[in-house]
């Protein structure tokens, strides 16, 4: 099971989560890794799209605490019906929802822990970071390229997937 933090625009019109840029880049990369999208369950924090309008064009928000408060009850009974073995937590959001507010992502990504459900857990960058950082930073981007691909091999490697 995938858990981001929140749909985009893309993934509003669409009905489905990680839908845009992002989710095509999530796509390949488990492509590579011998997974399919319909493999997993993907979800997020928050269900609705609240983006802010910025020259001309609705853009993500960080979902407010209480968007994720609200949208607690749903995302638990997804997690319980779909009752994975494994939990990637995609961003920090979701990271700090599913794995614990002491959990530090860019210090314990690709780490598997185990919730005292019984479940593990695995967070990673969001791939939207990872495209953004193209644009202004080469090595930074390499790095964190790197960093996606092994968190999503660590991933999918415990859930017996690949």
């Amino acid at each position: 099971m995938l858990v981001g933090e929140a749909p985009s625009s893309t993934d509003d019109d669409t009905g489905q989560p990680f839908t845009g840029p992002a989710g095509r880049l999530l796509d390949t990369l488990l492509r590579d890794l011998g997974v399919h999208r319909r493999d997993l369950w993907i979800t997020n924090l928050v269900r609705c799209f609240d983006g802010t309008l910025k020259n001309g064009r609705m853009e993500n928000r960080p979902a407010k605490v209480s968007e994720i408060k609200a949208c607690s009850m749903w995302r638990d009974l997804e997690i319980r019906y779909v009752d994975p073995a494994v939990v990637l937590a995609i961003g920090a959001p979701a990271a700090t929802y599913i794995i614990g507010s002491e959990f530090k992502l860019q210090q314990q990504h690709g780490q598997l822990v185990d919730l005292p459900d019984g479940r593990h857990a695995i967070a990673t960058v969001q791939p939207a970071y990872v495209m953004r950082l193209k644009a202004h930073d080469e090595q930074a981007y390499q790095r964190a390229m790197s960093q996606l691909i092994e968190d999503l091999r660590i991933a999918v490697r415990a859930a017996g997937l690949g």
